[in-house]
């Protein structure tokens, strides 16, 4: 029980710096192309867990890079740069809506990795992604399709086979190596790319200070401990309480604004938290 919820206070605080993260990405892309700004997020975060691993690329097999080299093209290269460019164009509450589709995408795969697709499963992630939407209705309401849409399912749909991958790979692996080297492999996936968009850096100092949330927290810490927590839990279970980032993205911005939460709102975030006990029963 108490590793249990250990696993969950690791879970939610990845939420947080993830949630919290979606304003910084917003907050930078005026100063850097989408392109730029995900190959630093990439190689700069897995330098700096490099750095801080010290051995960590020690008793690494053949077999093991070409799971890794899967895991920087879809977790890092594919899904940073469709997730950047779903922010420069979408509406923000489509765009929360559409990439937290990756808890409903992973547990229609998760027979892959021999998890059951059990009836309450379906009724919790059901009822989580239902809150989602409601959460973000009236602003899905006003907008209209745009190609960011498409850019946002990309990016979910790119998570969610990570998620899979990792889990199909079983191995034992120190988090801090995998985090480390996906994202530099994913790096240089991201590199190429480059050569054929328009990058440019404005480096003014509040550039540098959310590049920086970015490499120690987001792509670092966050996602040690994302490897970490994955490789005790099923896939299924773990993804769902990803629904919990949008949300807590929605509270954030609820009391910055001193405000008090609209009735959809406390409806969705009722209905998120409903499914994920219902998928964690």
């Amino acid at each position: 029980m108490k590793a249990r919820l250990f696993d969950l206070s690791l879970v939610l605080l990845i939420c947080l710096i993830w949630a919290s993260n979606y304003f910084v990405i917003k907050a930078v892309l005026p100063y850097v192309d989408p392109i730029t700004f995900a190959f630093l997020r990439a190689v700069l975060g897995g330098a700096f867990v490099l750095a801080l691993g010290g051995h960590v690329v020690k008793g690494i097999r053949r077999v093991d890079v070409l799971w890794l080299t899967l895991l920087g093209l879809f977790n890092i290269a594919l899904f940073l740069v469709f997730l950047n460019f779903s922010l420069v164009t979408v509406n923000a509450g489509v765009d929360s809506t559409l990439v937290y589709t990756q808890p409903v995408i992973v547990a229609v795969l998760a027979p892959l990795v021999g998890e059951r697709f059990t009836r309450k499963r379906v009724v919790g992630i059901t009822a989580a992604f239902a809150g989602i939407v409601v959460i973000f209705l009236p602003s899905i309401l006003s907008s209209t399709l745009v190609v960011g849409d498409l850019y946002a399912l990309l990016a979910s749909l790119s998570w969610a086979i990570a998620i899979i991958l990792f889990k199909r790979w079983r191995t034992t692996i120190d988090a801090k190596s995998v985090t480390a080297i996906q994202s530099l492999i994913g790096g240089a996936f991201i590199l190429p790319v480059l050569a054929y968009g328009h990058p440019f850096i404005n480096p003014v100092p509040l550039f540098w200070v959310l590049l920086g949330y970015n490499v120690v927290l987001a792509s670092g810490l966050a996602y040690v401990l994302f490897w970490r927590v994955l490789s005790r839990m099923p896939a299924a279970q773990f993804s769902s309480y990803f629904f919990l980032v949008p949300v807590f993205a929605v509270t954030m911005a609820t009391v910055l604004q001193l405000s008090a939460p609209p009735l959809t709102e406390i409806a969705g975030t009722a209905l998120v938290a409903l499914g994920i006990i219902a998928v964690n029963r």
